[in-house]
């Protein structure tokens, strides 16, 4: 009667440990010295462009649908013919530098976009564009070589889908662009 009461008891704090919900640490985003730019369409817990250039709505809207990790929101565009990108700029490193950009996107009907370009003054280079093709949450990758002055600036520019009808959504999450010299 012993045995089974303590392999009971044993049973029953172990239920209970493993259903215990428990926050992960956060990295700390902040002091990465090598980051030049983070985004998650949040800030203090509320939907946030978080310094994006955007048309508005209807065209790009907030979601609460978002990848692992991704906190609370996302964005989603509509077609790009109607206007549906938004873009943020971010000052260059000085030099010739290695960067890589990581984002999560998915989209529905046909395939959105993430661009890349160099801006200086008037001018704007293409240097990557990343086409979503999937309609899960995926994590991508972009790795790019850029030699700026101090007054060229990189532009990430997130596009919705090619077409109006059927109306697809691009939606993206957790943009972050490093220096990876």
């Amino acid at each position: 009667m012993k045995t089974k009461l303590i392999i009971i008891s044993f049973f029953l704090i172990l239920v209970s440990g493993c259903t215990k919900n428990i926050a992960p640490v956060a990295p700390d985003i902040e002091n990465e010295p090598n980051r030049l730019f983070i985004s998650s369409f949040e800030s203090n817990g509320n939907a946030s462009m978080d310094g994006w250039i955007s048309p508005g709505p209807p065209i790009v809207k907030f979601s609460i649908n978002v990848p692992q990790g991704g906190g609370n929101f996302s964005i989603y565009l509509k077609a790009r013919i109607l206007g549906a990108y938004v873009s943020k700029n971010i000052q260059a490193l000085t030099g010739l530098h290695n960067y890589r950009l990581t984002f999560w996107s998915k989209s529905t009907e046909d395939p959105g976009s993430l661009a890349i370009y160099k801006l200086n003054n008037n001018s704007k280079t293409l240097l990557k564009i990343q086409f979503i093709t999937e309609n899960n949450w995926t994590k991508y990758t972009i790795d790019f070589e850029l030699n700026a002055s101090s007054s060229e600036n990189i532009q990430i520019m997130l596009g919705g889908s090619d077409f109006a009808s059927p109306q697809g959504y691009t939606y993206f999450d957790l943009i972050d662009l490093q220096n990876i010299d």
